[in-house]
């Protein structure tokens, strides 16, 4: 190893100590580099079931949390609970065709597929950001990746 790497390595050290980053811009850091799909279509969120003022009076743990995306013609709706510390992401992308879902989230990626239903299942999912990502199969339609979300 280099002096100066040595010298870098020191005082990454020092920093880390005295005066570490806030956790968010970690979190917002990290989600800036997992977000690798630029020609993919960015789906907005339109519907927050965490917002809807008749489930505010519910519980946390009673509910899950629903939440829909849209890009172009395709929707993509997720359904959020709370499992063993963690979460879990069920979904359906609403364009059905097969497609690989990767779930990114704090602690690293889940992927999986689809049913034919566009139907699917990830956990376990930290709490946090998260953003989904849709390869679609048939090559024919654009990637689709949801804007992020904290659960």
């Amino acid at each position: 190893m280099a002096d100066d790497d040595r010298l870098v390595d020191r005082l990454r050290e020092v920093i880390d100590a005295t005066d570490p980053p806030p956790q968010r811009l970690i979190d917002v850091a990290k989600a800036s580099l997992a977000w690798r799909t630029v020609d993919a279509e960015l789906a907005e969120l339109i519907s927050d079931s965490s917002t809807e003022p008749a489930l505010a009076v519910r519980s946390a743990g009673e509910a899950p949390r629903l939440l829909t995306f849209t890009a172009g013609d395709t929707v993509v709706v997720l359904e959020v609970t709370r499992e063993a510390g963690a979460h879990r992401v069920m979904g359906q992308i609403v364009a059905p065709g097969a497609a690989t879902v990767e779930v990114r989230h704090s602690d690293g990626v889940v992927s999986v597929t689809t049913d034919p239903d566009g139907r699917f299942r990830a956990a376990p999912v930290a709490g946090g950001p998260i953003s989904v990502s849709c390869r679609f199969d048939d090559g024919v339609r654009p990637a689709v990746v949801t804007s992020w979300v904290s659960i």
